[in-house]
């Protein structure tokens, strides 16, 4: 009876059937490796490649360049960005500007800088006006080149009552020099203390030393030897 069952499925069943199953997947380890195609010697995948890769458009290289630089206008640059700076650190790279305003703090409690504050008499208010122990319009030359230079190292200063002792003096002994040659010799530590005063957050103390530098330039023959200061007063403005 079997055989009998046997025999009729296999008339019924089609004849593909009773062979083998084709194996589709039995050359898939020469899909995995790369074979040259060759067409009369001529490697026809290795010339198709490189026919795609000659008609792609080409990228240019980017090149780093510094900012505020007549580079950063040219194609395909990239400025590179200016080192961030953490808001609670100090932005001077003088590291003898704390023993500037030191020493000038020492200067005024001793009495050398020859002025004293007028205040208008309510407790913790402003000061009023500077008063000076001689009029700065009767002083020599030499002296009131001398006192700027002293003045100079409290330009960074914003503490009451030191920065008002600063700016007024500065700018009372600027308006009282006739000689202005004579400020050629102090122009170091002019510069120095306005650098200073640049690297402040303060905007009124920046605006005051820019103030100053004009008003140090506009002197007649000032202005050229400021050039080869440029060095220390470009960076805090950049």
């Amino acid at each position: 009876m079997a055989k009998i069952h046997r025999e009729c499925r296999e008339k019924s069943l089609p004849a593909i059937r009773l062979t083998k199953p084709i194996d589709y997947f039995s050359g898939i380890s020469d899909w995995t490796t790369s074979k040259r195609y060759y067409v009369r010697n001529r490697d026809i995948v290795r010339e198709n490649i490189r026919t795609i890769k000659s008609s792609l458009p080409r990228v240019p290289a980017i090149r780093k360049v510094p900012p505020f630089s007549y580079q950063s206008i040219q194609s395909n640059t990239s400025v590179v960005p200016l080192p961030m700076i953490a808001p609670n650190r100090s932005r001077s790279v003088d590291s003898n500007v704390s023993d500037d305003c030191s020493q000038f703090r020492a200067l005024f409690s001793r009495g050398d800088l020859h002025v004293r504050i007028v205040h208008s008499g309510g407790p913790g208010e402003k000061p009023r006006e500077l008063r000076w122990a001689k009029d700065p319009s009767q002083m020599k030359n030499e002296t009131i080149c001398n006192l700027l230079a002293k003045f100079s190292t409290g330009m960074s200063l914003l503490d009451h009552p030191f920065r008002f002792v600063a700016e007024t003096g500065i700018t009372d002994l600027l308006i009282a020099l006739r000689n202005h040659q004579s400020i050629v010799t102090v122009l170091p530590q002019l510069v120095r203390g306005i650098r200073a005063g640049l690297y402040s957050f303060d905007i009124e103390k920046k605006k005051f030393c820019l103030k100053t530098l004009s008003r140090i330039t506009s002197m007649q023959g000032i202005g050229p030897q400021i050039v080869p200061f440029y060095r220390q007063l470009l960076p805090p403005l950049s």
